[in-house]
């Protein structure tokens, strides 16, 4: 990323910007086409004399929320227009009837006594000469947390705030003169529509027989709507900020696959896939009956939905116009769903007429996966939908029960989530929420923003709070992101300073522990001083890149300390393991480097003699899994990863997949319970860092140690068990990285190609390697690999291969 070195930049300002390349023998390009952007609104002054405006006749039960329009008029041509905008809980803008944005569930998650997050939109094709209608509708969103209608779900109550909003349109004419439109008590408002709740949790109320028809138009009659109510600012000392990642978009419609009659008017509509979204339905009925929608992730013996992993009860409400056919989608709120119950339907309903549209924030795709084998295709494709379904404003740990940014997930499957979305503007405004919620005494809270206050380790916990320091590195590594680590890097002191304040003798006794594991012997203090540990080496790191050179020895000295400590402490030199011999005791020490040189290999063994005596299977928990796998890969025994990424037995991911998963679940073993525990949510994304290692160990692209931006890779693919076919692509900032390898009997064929600006080592296993790119700098020949030295192009190699290659 090239910061910007230009003259100080103003409020509305249109910057105008090109570029050239100089290539490596010093030749110039010509220059590129000229392209702009636009700067937002940088101080809160840059509003007035906008105010913001409420309808205080808002009652729960009682009214409609609440609908606002502004007339006005143009009589001159137009050039340009833009909106500028903030409703609380929720918005949806309008001019003259046409939605301003395909972006839906505007704003996203803030802490709106922090931060106020606007929204801008060109609406220069939206406005006409003559009479025009700006037209705002609100919902509560999270911001408004009150007990919902019907006795519906909520996560949780607070004094519910009062939606409003703050507007600016500033319409920009051919002859150079301007126009602000601005919120104020001209606006008018009424709370008679129909849209009665809108629960972030619960669900939505809608009333047809209430529809405002046109009334966001410019013929609409308004003339029995009341004058805006001028509300107070949220919060004085609030910054005001422009929106900093892609907005949350539909990005996929599905149909149903199949409904089931259930007898009185019920149907059940399968969607095929566990999704976050919202349904769009078709239906009719007479005037003034109602309809009830219950989404579900699971059915019940008797083919009912069940809702018990996502909170109960969670449904939508649609009551008919009687106008004929009637299309319901919701407006403010989301569901976690794959099944869809619809109560006292009067006729048997077309399948084609219910769809799902998937939603999430709009990160680009950036990567691939397909090999020959299909557990492995399952396995990432569950993993992938529990991403998109929890890919919000922030990263959320389940799409209906909490719907909460629960921290360590942010980190400990970043990785993973790097290689197939692009999430650098979106991790930046997920790091700024992070900032904003860590409190005065350094602690980082479980959840950012922190809405609900949780308490004792739900609320302080070493491996969640330290996204504050890993989520800005791995940001850094990725994708160059250095003005983060300034600009954030005393809220990553601050943190490691509160870890130091609790150790005691560089052990840290408290927290969740390795969540969700299976063998739960694992000691909390293993768990809490890894993540000390993690926090302590992150920051050494980051101290480095920032050239504070005396920063960086001293974190990185009190990495080693920690490590030393976590050895000291725990080290079982009788039989060769940690603790209590635990999976993720061991993979910890390793990762710590807390084990001696000349025990490493007995407490690899120890590792993986627990995993064969489990048959193939990992033990791990949350906090633990990605380790398990980076350590596993490191030392070489990729063989032990695919034996268990092979299994269908409880517990692992071909368990739940066999049971139905459609997306990754928060429990191994999914939809059908085979430990004696409870049902789970069935779209967590918590043990999705398997994704980076089907990326980085089995694909092969790897980040060169202390490269950044993907400057320099290693290629050095796993070739395990009986795959024969991988094939990848992953786009960097640099452009896109492929490889493709191929076996069959004994004869191995590799494909790499590589983007401008960045540089290889290609390891390339078994005998006689050959590549078609004529002579290539081999800098290592061992008897089972070779090494070959690439830098941007396309390349293809060859070689012969044993049955049980291993990499070296």
């Amino acid at each position: 990323m090239i910061a910007w070195e230009g003259p100080i930049l103003r409020s509305r300002e249109r910057i105008l910007w090109q570029v050239r390349l100089w290539d490596n023998d010093g030749k110039t390009s010509g220059w590129s086409e000229i392209a702009s952007f636009e700067m937002g609104l940088l101080d809160a002054h840059d509003w007035d004399p906008a105010v913001w405006i409420e309808n205080k006749d808002y009652a729960t039960g009682n009214t409609s929320l609440p609908y606002f329009v502004k007339r006005f008029r143009i009589s001159s041509a137009v050039s340009s227009a833009r909106l500028w905008i903030i409703g609380l809980g929720q918005f949806v803008a309008t001019v003259n009837g046409q939605a301003v944005t395909n972006s839906v569930l505007n704003p996203g998650y803030f802490d709106w006594n922090k931060t106020i997050e606007y929204s801008t939109y060109n609406v220069t094709a939206t406005v006409k000469d003559g009479d025009n209608v700006l037209g705002v509708a609100l919902g509560k969103g999270i911001y408004r947390a009150e007990k919902p209608l019907g006795g519906r779900y909520y996560k949780f109550l607070t004094t519910p705030h009062p939606m409003k909003l703050i507007a600016q349109l500033q319409l920009n004419y051919t002859n150079g003169s301007y126009q602000y439109i601005v919120s104020d008590s001209s606006w008018l408002t009424t709370v008679t529509g129909p849209l009665l709740e809108s629960s972030w949790y619960g669900g939505e109320e809608y009333d047809a027989r209430k529809e405002l028809l046109g009334w966001d138009t410019p013929t609409y009659d308004h003339s029995t709507w009341k004058m805006a109510d001028i509300s107070s600012i949220p919060n004085p000392n609030a910054t005001y900020r422009a929106r900093e990642s892609p907005s949350i978009q539909s990005v996929e419609e599905i149909t149903a696959i199949s409904v089931t009659d259930q007898g009185n008017g019920t149907y059940i509509f399968d969607f095929g896939v566990n999704h976050a979204g919202w349904p769009k339905v078709s239906m009719r009925g007479a005037r003034g009956t109602t309809v009830t929608m219950r989404p579900a992730e699971l059915l019940n013996s008797n083919g009912t939905i069940n809702q018990v992993t996502e909170g109960t009860p969670i449904y939508d409400r649609y009551t008919f116009s009687g106008k004929g056919i009637e299309t319901y989608v919701p407006t403010f709120r989301y569901h976690g769903f794959r099944y869809l119950q619809v109560e006292n339907l009067t006729y048997v309903p077309q399948v084609n007429d219910f769809k799902s549209y998937t939603l999430r924030i709009n990160n680009d795709v950036t990567g691939t996966f397909n090999s020959s084998i299909e557990i492995l295709n399952s396995i990432h494709r569950i993993v992938n939908r529990a991403v998109q379904s929890n890919m919000f404003s922030v990263f959320t740990d389940c799409p209906h029960r909490e719907k909460l940014g629960w921290l360590e997930e942010t980190h400990l499957v970043f990785p993973a989530i790097e290689r197939f979305f692009d999430v650098q503007a979106h991790g930046r405004s997920v790091v700024r929420r992070i900032a904003e919620a860590q409190l005065s005494n350094g602690m980082v809270p479980t959840t950012a923003p922190e809405y609900p206050i949780f308490s004792g380790a739900f609320r302080d916990e070493p491996n969640w709070g330290n996204s504050i320091i890993l989520l800005p590195l791995y940001l850094y590594q990725s994708y160059g992101e250095r003005a983060l680590l300034e600009e954030f890097y005393s809220n990553m002191v601050s943190w490691v300073d509160y870890l130091t304040s609790k150790a005691e003798n560089n052990i840290v006794s408290y927290g969740l522990g390795d969540w969700y594991a299976i063998d739960q012997s694992t000691p909390v203090g293993v768990t809490g001083t890894y993540g000390y540990w993690l926090s302590a080496n992150g920051l050494a790191k980051i101290a480095n890149a920032l050239n504070k050179t005396d920063d960086a020895q001293k974190y990185s000295d009190l990495a080693s300390q920690i490590s030393s400590a976590f050895h000291r402490t725990y080290f079982n030199g009788t039989a060769h393991t940690y603790a209590t011999g635990s999976q993720a005791a061991d993979v910890f020490a390793l990762e710590m480097g807390a084990v001696p040189i000349t025990e490493q290999q007995n407490v690899i063994q120890h590792l993986i003699n627990d995993i064969r005596q489990r048959r193939n299977h990992t033990s791990a928990g949350e906090v633990s899994l990605p380790s398990w796998f980076r350590m596993l890969s490191f030392y070489g025994h990729d063989d032990v990863i695919y034996d268990f990424l092979s299994r269908t037995d409880s517990p692992s991911y071909g368990y739940a997949i066999i049971h139905g998963a459609t997306s990754l679940t928060e429990d191994w073993d999914g939809p059908a319970p085979a430990r004696g525990q409870s049902l789970s949510s069935q779209n967590h994304f918590m043990f999705g860092a398997v994704d980076e290692w089907l990326m980085r160990s089995l694909a092969g692209i790897q980040q060169a140690a202390n490269s950044i931006d993907y400057r320099v890779l290693n290629i050095k693919p796993a070739i395990v068990g009986n795959i024969s076919h991988v094939e990848v692509t992953y786009r960097t900032t640099r452009g896109w990285i492929e490889t493709q390898w191929n076996r069959v009997g004994a004869a191995f064929t590799l494909k790499a190609i590589l983007p401008y600006g960045s540089i290889a080592n290609v390891y390339v296993p078994g005998t006689n390697a050959t590549s078609d790119y004529g002579t290539l700098v081999q800098i290592r020949k061992r008897e089972a690999v070779t090494v070959f030295k690439i830098g941007s192009g396309s390349y293809t190699f060859k070689s012969i291969i044993g049955v049980n290659t291993k990499r070296n």
